[in-house]
């Protein structure tokens, strides 16, 4: 009896390692699976954050320069102002001193521009766009349609499609009948 138990316990013993055998193999594979799908969410993660950071730079550097045309708008207004007092009968000096001034907007102008800075388009008798225009008052027109641009007051300005500033306007609207 001693005998048939020796012998029938090893071959227990191999049965059960043939049966862990295939198991083993599938945790191995399914381990190999869950690392590779681990591996291929961590490069298209990786790949998503080096898109966003150069996408964030360039959109950085487009408008690193906000915060100091946002300072220069004012003054460009200041020197558009004081052109709009010199008359066209002024004495030659205040001619002459406009022309100056004129050159400088000029100049002024095209160094804002060549940075990205736009006009807000606001002429008379333009739809009014509260997405653009600030509109202060309403005032009775009889020429331009009701809901357009009747009078700019103050311009304003884009920065590389971002609008800095909206220009402030006066909306038509239609007379009163009484």
């Amino acid at each position: 009896m001693t005998e048939e138990k020796v012998t029938s316990a090893p071959e227990a013993e191999n049965e059960s390692v043939e049966e862990t055998a295939p198991e083993s193999e599938k945790n191995w594979a399914e381990e190999a699976h869950k690392f590779q799908d681990l591996y291929l969410r961590c490069a298209a993660e990786t790949e998503n954050m080096r898109r966003r950071f150069q996408k964030e730079k360039e959109e950085q550097a487009r408008y690193a320069g906000e915060k100091i045309v946002k300072g220069m708008i004012p003054v460009l207004d200041n020197l558009i102002l004081a052109l709009s007092y010199v008359k066209a009968d002024s004495p030659a000096e205040a001619q002459s001193l406009a022309e100056g001034v004129r050159m400088t907007v000029k100049g002024f102008q095209d160094v804002l521009s060549d940075n990205g800075l736009k006009s807000v388009p606001s002429k008379r008798g333009q739809v009014f766009d509260p997405n653009l225009h600030e509109a202060l008052g309403q005032i009775p027109e009889t020429e331009i349609p009701p809901g357009t641009i009747s009078q700019l007051i103050q311009r304003g300005y884009t920065l590389s499609d971002r609008l800095i500033r909206p220009a402030k306007v006066m909306v038509a609207k239609a007379p009163d009948q009484n």
